[in-house]
């Protein structure tokens, strides 16, 4: 095949937010969401977050988790004194020891101290 002619594979990005690398160590727990929803992954594990947007976030973890889990994360952003609660995460894919996350319900105060993390986050960047 002429080598002028190949064609590099398109990218389509699907993301809704940009992804912020987080920097320092962040800590996340997880648990199921509610008895009544689907779980087949462990009943509950430890991880931290690799990059993180106001949507989602990439964990790395060694927690057997599947796609479609619905779990609650408590997430501890770097230089807070406490935790951030996501009501509902849905595992959206995972590879090897990470998996990704979407935020599904979040209360107001949580999403706005997240909006202001990723704000001063990208300021330092």
């Amino acid at each position: 095949m002429d080598q002028d002619k190949q064609v590099s594979p398109v990218r389509i990005e699907l993301r809704q937010h940009p992804r912020c690398m987080v920097s320092q160590t962040c800590l996340l727990s997880f648990a199921p969401f509610a008895p009544t929803l689907s779980f087949n992954g462990d009943a509950e594990g430890e991880g931290l977050v690799l990059n993180l947007s106001p949507g989602g976030c990439k964990i790395g973890s060694d927690a057997g988790v599947k796609v479609g889990d619905a779990m609650s994360l408590i997430i501890l952003l770097p230089g807070e004194t406490s935790p951030t609660a996501v009501d509902l995460a849905l595992v959206r894919w995972g590879k090897d020891l990470s998996f990704g996350v979407e935020f599904v319900s979040m209360g107001t105060a949580e999403q706005d101290r997240l909006r202001q993390y990723l704000a001063s986050a990208a300021v330092a960047e």
